[in-house]
């Protein structure tokens, strides 16, 4: 799954203000019901190298920040299609995301198949609660505070609430799986398009063409992040004026989170001021490899040990 979920964590902060007088509700029923035995990662792809002076160097940057830190799940039914760890700093007014490919290879105890060893398999195992221990153990154990997931049904509305979001499309789309329930058709021309609803939904999920149609490629997970990145700026230029309203309340219906309502408020008062230029976003540096059993996204230790001190040094 995937939409423009820098705008839509703002929005999320920004709705509960309206909603005050709902707290009890708010935190009783916005939670999952989820109560899976949380995952035991195993890193064994170079974290556990000789770098503790650049470890401790970023734990004393976390342990002197007031950054709350969350991960966005987009759900694609038992599997998270997409993931994105956000970290917001309320005293520098700033929004860093990280989109985490969601081959992403991650070892867990007692889930040995092939299949199991890729990151979007841990929603489906310890739910939105576990995939926060999940990422934590992925980025060098920074705490992961809160959850917030949304469904396909919630990325087509939102889109539609607030009229649409510009792309251009530079060459023909053009994919079909039958075994999708319900089956996929993805049809759309080159040029200029406003997405709404099932159309954004099918353009954020495109990775690569019908065999022999000489179709747009992304190349897998990479380049799909990369069309998300750039649905996510263009969304958010519509969204942060007057159609806020309309996308929180139509995000509001699709969202399971564990922020408390409280805490979310006093968030929501920190993002006023915040603006688009403040919201840096980037993937998970690493490079897709393919290995005996499988294709799999191989994230780099160190230089994402480096993006995370550069995000909590506010540079």
């Amino acid at each position: 799954m995937r939409t423009f979920w820098k705008v839509f964590a703002i929005t999320f902060l920004v709705f509960v203000i309206v909603f005050s007088g709902l707290a009890w509700s708010f935190d009783k029923y916005m939670r999952e019901n989820n109560s899976s035995e949380p995952p035991v990662v195993v890193i064994d792809d170079g974290n556990n190298e000789n770098n503790g002076v650049e470890q401790d160097k970023l734990m004393g940057l976390v342990k002197d920040s007031k950054r709350v830190n969350f991960v966005v799940l987009g759900l694609d039914g038992p599997r998270s299609d997409t993931m994105i760890f956000m970290s917001f700093d309320p005293k520098g007014k700033s929004l860093d995301a990280i989109s985490i490919p969601r081959d992403t290879y991650l070892v867990r105890k007692g889930y040995n198949r092939a299949d199991q060893k890729k990151i979007n398999a841990a929603y489906g195992a310890h739910g939105a609660e576990g995939v926060k221990t999940v990422v934590s153990s992925l980025l060098f154990n920074v705490p992961v505070d809160y959850y917030v997931t949304l469904t396909y049904k919630g990325v087509a509305d939102i889109t539609n609430s607030i009229g649409g979001v510009p792309v251009y499309i530079p060459k023909k789309m053009e994919y079909d799986d039958e075994y999708q329930d319900p089956p996929l058709h993805i049809r759309f021309e080159p040029g200029d398009h406003v997405l709404k609803g099932e159309k954004s939904v099918e353009f954020l999920r495109y990775r690569q063409p019908n065999k022999g149609s000489g179709a747009l490629d992304r190349y897998g997970d990479l380049g799909r992040v990369k069309a998300q990145q750039e649905f996510i700026k263009s969304a958010m230029q519509k969204v942060m004026g007057p159609k806020l309203p309309n996308a929180i309340g139509s995000a509001f219906k699709h969202v399971k989170t564990d922020i408390p309502l409280q805490t979310a408020m006093k968030h929501a008062l920190s993002a006023i001021g915040l603006k688009v230029e403040d919201i840096n976003i980037s993937t998970l540096p690493g490079e897709p490899r393919r290995i005996k059993m499988g294709d799999f996204f191989f994230h780099d230790p160190k230089a994402t040990r480096e993006l995370l001190i550069k995000i909590y040094s506010n540079e």
